[in-house]
């Protein structure tokens, strides 16, 4: 009998190795103990700065709506945020995620059809309207005013999106007769709107909206159109397997202030 107990005691401190310590004290386990084992959350944002969500301000800090909501994630789970920006475009944020190369992607991040195949996300913490924005001079020359809602709703012409976006996927569902053409970045997409290369650009109202802010006497160069039944909505990206932190990135969510794309580029304007 005693040499029984004394192998129950050397089982039982051999498997509290293997446990993390999370789970050890406070009963966590899986996912969630993993993170905060490691002390850490990882969040994927893009190379490229996306204001009002995420940007580096004047005085150098990583500033945004998301890096609000990331940061705040962090504190709840008694963690150190670490942001990687190794993703060159949206689609790569996918990747990251799912090869467990960060928890999150919290990153003005579309939940798509496609990109569901790959990993799981959140319920929308924002949802856009989508929006093309034209050239109001090439405009004038294909269509009259009273004629803009039909010629868009049966789109023939050229349509500027961002490559490897959610943009370049709902061009080809949602406008199928346009020719589309994908530019590196949203900036290179508006120089060609511009230009007069494309006759319009497509992507969510805030973009639309800040480009209209942005450039002098723009009612006379462009032309904004927003629907109301095409939507952009905008998730967290966790990996496949995550379940229980999925689960708590949802509950997170809903305890979250909803704002609108006016409300968050009004209070991120100034940062």
């Amino acid at each position: 009998m005693k040499f029984m107990r004394h192998v129950t005691a050397v089982l039982l401190l051999s498997l509290s190795f293997f446990l993390p310590a999370a789970a050890q004290g406070n009963g966590i386990q899986g996912d969630m103990a993993t993170i905060i084992n490691k002390g850490e959350l990882k969040v994927a944002i893009t190379a490229v700065d996306q204001p009002p969500f995420y940007f580096v301000n004047k005085e150098g800090k990583l500033v945004g709506y998301d890096i609000d909501l990331a940061t705040k994630m962090a504190e709840e789970l008694g963690v150190r945020l670490v942001i990687t920006r190794d993703a060159p475009a949206f689609n790569d944020l996918v990747t990251l995620v799912s090869t467990g190369k960060a928890d999150l992607a919290v990153s003005k991040l579309s939940r798509t059809l496609s990109r569901s195949r790959f990993i799981k996300f959140s319920t929308p913490y924002m949802t856009f309207k989508q929006g093309i924005l034209f050239n109001r001079l090439q405009l004038a020359k294909v269509a009259s005013e009273g004629e803009i809602n039909k010629f868009v709703r049966n789109y023939t012409g050229t349509l500027g999106v961002i490559a490897n976006s959610s943009y370049a996927n709902y061009a080809k569902e949602n406008f199928p007769a346009a020719t589309i053409k994908e530019y590196p970045t949203w900036d290179a997409a508006v120089q060609a709107l511009t230009n007069g290369e494309v006759l319009s650009v497509y992507r969510d109202e805030l973009e639309i909206k800040k480009v209209l802010a942005s450039i002098p006497n723009s009612a006379l160069l462009f032309k904004p159109i927003y629907f109301t039944d095409l939507t952009d909505p905008i998730a967290v990206a966790v990996k496949t397997e995550n379940t229980q932190l999925l689960y708590w990135v949802n509950i997170f969510l809903e305890h979250q202030p909803t704002m609108t794309a006016d409300e968050v580029l009004k209070k991120y304007s100034g940062q």
